[in-house]
């Protein structure tokens, strides 16, 4: 007797449920091999990691003991890290001097760095005033502090950048005057601006040249002007660099903001 026609479409039915199933069992029998075998898996993003942390590999024993082993952690294999500022920042030169902080402060106060621009270079200070932040960052530049430009830049200001790596590296390349030595910076007075969290202030800058280029001679001396603009967030927040009026002597520097 031969098989009806729903009798056939049964029995296809009832062989690729088989199929799938035998299909699936081998499935999770290579994937369970497989995690035997290797033994790791790749951790892409972790609760309460630091933003930019490097994606890390967790080596963990798999498939025999049911006691908790520990994690090490790994970078290896999969492609190089992006770099960290701290790691960066170290890398590039500096001037500041190892005795620092018992040596007069560049920004011409009279008092030692350690008594003067130091605790806000460090971080244990906040600038207070406009003042605090033009004093500041002229040792910054003086002494080759990239990180302190940064941090003390406005959002706002045309130099900003979100990639603090990449902008440490422009600064680092070209940002930094290392042609020049710093003399002296002649600030003028606070001025007030639209509001009691806006400043300006109207200074000079005495760079000298520390070799011949471009028909400079090496100890010649320049200035450069700048009328900087200076916010802050509220009444207790710091204050920071927000952009400035340049003019200068100087082919080239007519246009860089130096503070």
């Amino acid at each position: 007797q031969q098989p009806s026609p729903s009798d056939c479409r049964a029995t296809n039915i009832i062989e690729v449920k088989v199929a799938l199933i035998m299909h699936a069992m081998s499935t999770i029998l290579f994937l369970t091999l497989l995690g035997f075998t290797t033994g790791f898996s790749i951790i892409t993003s972790r609760p309460n990691a630091a933003v930019g942390a490097r994606p890390t590999t967790a080596l963990a024993a798999k498939g025999g003991s049911k006691k908790k082993k520990g994690i090490a952690r790994t970078t290896k294999g999969f492609g190089a890290p992006p770099p960290k500022l701290e790691d960066v920042l170290a890398k590039m030169k500096t001037r500041t001097p190892d005795n620092a902080n018992e040596v007069d402060c560049p920004c011409g106060s009279g008092k030692t760095h350690g008594e003067c621009c130091g605790p806000f270079l460090s971080g244990e200070k906040k600038c207070l005033t406009p003042s605090d932040v033009l004093r500041s960052r002229y040792t910054a530049f003086t002494w080759r502090n990239i990180k302190y430009i940064m941090d003390t830049t406005h959002e706002t200001c045309r130099d900003y950048r979100e990639d603090r790596v990449a902008w440490a590296n422009d600064l680092n390349k070209g940002g930094m005057f290392d042609s020049f030595t710093f003399v002296k910076l002649d600030p003028s007075k606070e001025e007030d601006g639209k509001n009691e969290n806006e400043s300006f202030i109207e200074f000079k800058v005495t760079l000298r040249e520390n070799e011949d280029r471009g028909g400079s001679v090496a100890g010649q001396e320049t200035i450069i002007s700048e009328r900087s603009r200076f916010v802050r967030a509220g009444a207790d927040e710091a204050w920071t660099y927000a952009s400035g009026d340049v003019r200068s002597d100087v082919a080239g520097l007519e246009d860089v903001a130096l503070n």
